[in-house]
């Protein structure tokens, strides 16, 4: 811990003149300072405590007690490479076997499971990356996502699983005509930058049997979605029918509560074929000592406080809180999810679905002052994605829906346009501020300074692009300019 605790100006003074700028920051305009944590919690440099809705790598909670003791006494004894014989990594590979399809026995450790994108290999397999950089490689193939919500296949298709799995039939097809073999097929268990997708139930299955038919290996991303998330199962792959199993599996994130660990487990032949090549695998941190410690603590406490079974409890009754907002607000257009995975989707009208993108973003910063920390996910960034610390509590869930329907309740919206403002601009109501919104408009028009308003009080906030150049005063957050605003007599 520092000797001298700094104020947050001058840590973000620091960052800015020593790291780069693609370091990006949650909240960009308004950063929080984070100085600890604790289970679901996060606090900030003056002490302001946050919930966290959206840190799934604390995946048994901030600084686990019994995680924090158990990097602790291993590190106080030996941590070196894989190289050398130690029961740790022995142990740490039987326990996650008896998590998993016998046909997954096989297992390599990393030091890191969260890819995204960075190398060019990783940025090629990588829609979301390579869609804004140099493009889809001509050996890459990339297939519908399963969503029934936006997807081709909806919620009212017949049979959405047949379909999409025809979809991946289609571009193997299309491969193979080209001359091109199939290698491996990567999915996401429950994709989350997708937009917290669930894919509906027999998909796997039958894009397995597509692959292998073609020569290929099904890989399942478990990364964001492993160990208890999903409540009713360990690995959310499992959702997808007791019958299949992936051929390679990839943990990461929560693997480790924190830590850096990530593993891979595959088959026998797999493990086979990798072998005939003679390359040796090897990873200089991946499989220590005390990483096998730390997996070893977060599989005991997943087990010791049931926190698959709290997944499964308290997902539940977030949805239906969830759901309960969806009939109340338009602007909630599908609620998604299984244990402590859900997506809120945000949407402009019914019909078109369009993704209320500016709107998620409002909200999100919304909940951050009343310290709620939530995400957006999703091509359009409309999907609220609740992640939590799986020890994200009933209460937790009760408080965070009340706030977020206390914010949609609140205000409603309509399209404004001042004489001498963007006509991009909408204004977000706040029934506090009714009475004095024809005086409030004209007013703003002309202002030029904060004498007429005080600091304190009700504000009034405006969605737009821009921070329009004659408004110089006020909280910019986000494309969120709030005002502070004096009742007009």
């Amino acid at each position: 811990m520092a000797a001298d605790p700094r104020g947050k100006a001058a840590t973000l003074a620091g960052r800015q003149r020593l790291l780069s700028s693609s370091c990006r920051l949650f909240f960009p305009e308004d950063p929080i300072k984070i100085v600890r944590g604790q289970g679901q919690y996060m606090y900030d440099e003056q002490g302001a405590e946050y919930i966290d809705c959206v840190n799934n790598v604390a995946h048994v909670g901030h600084c686990h007690p019994l995680v924090v003791q158990a990097a602790h006494e291993q590190n106080q004894v030996l941590n070196t490479n894989s190289r050398y014989l130690h029961d740790n990594i022995v142990d740490y590979a039987q326990r996650l076997s008896e998590t998993l399809p016998e046909k997954l026995c096989v297992f390599y450790f990393l030091n890191s499971g969260a890819y995204h994108g960075h190398l060019s290999s990783l940025i090629d397999i990588s829609p979301y990356k390579f869609r804004n950089l140099d493009g889809q490689k001509e050996w890459v193939h990339v297939a519908p996502l399963p969503d029934t919500y936006r997807g081709p296949y909806r919620e009212d298709h017949p049979n959405p699983a047949e379909a999409y799995a025809s979809e991946v039939k289609r571009v193997l097809s299309n491969a193979q005509e080209q001359g091109r073999k199939i290698a491996a097929f990567f999915a996401e268990s429950l994709p989350s930058v997708g937009g917290q997708v669930i894919p509906p139930a027999g998909y796997f299955p039958e894009v397995a049997e597509h692959i292998h038919r073609a020569g290929g290996v099904f890989v399942a991303d478990e990364i964001q979605v492993g160990f208890g998330r999903v409540g009713k199962h360990f690995w959310a792959f499992q959702l997808q029918g007791k019958d299949f199993v992936p051929d390679i599996v990839t943990m990461g994130k929560s693997i480790g509560n924190g830590h850096p660990i990530a593993c891979v487990a595959t088959t026998q032949a797999v493990a086979r074929a990798f072998e005939a090549t003679g390359v040796e695998y090897f990873n200089t941190f991946g499989g220590s000592p005390v990483s096998c410690a730390v997996g070893l603590a977060v599989l005991d406490v997943l087990e010791k406080e049931q926190l698959q079974a709290h997944a499964t409890c308290v997902g539940s009754f977030l949805m239906e809180l969830l759901r309960q907002q969806k009939a109340k607000h338009p602007i909630i257009g599908d609620i998604r999810g299984v244990g402590l995975f859900i997506g809120v989707d945000l949407i402009k009208d019914e019909a078109t679905r369009t993704p209320a993108t500016e709107e998620a973003d409002y909200l999100v910063s919304r909940l951050k002052e009343n310290y709620i920390l939530l995400s957006t996910d999703g091509p359009g960034r409309n999907v609220l994605k609740f992640k939590p610390p799986m020890c994200f509590s009933l209460d937790n869930a009760q408080h965070v829906v009340a706030k977020l329907d206390a914010i949609l309740t609140g205000k409603t919206k309509h399209s404004t346009q001042m004489s001498s403002g963007d006509p991009n601009l909408q204004l977000i109501e706040e029934e506090n501020l009714r009475p004095y919104y024809t005086s409030l408009l004209q007013s703003l028009v002309c202002w030029d300074g904060p004498e007429a308003y005080v600091p304190s009080g009700p504000r009034v906030n405006f969605l737009f692009a821009q921070k329009p150049a004659h408004w110089g005063s006020g909280v910019w957050v986000g494309r969120v300019w709030s005002l502070p605003v004096l009742p007009l007599k």
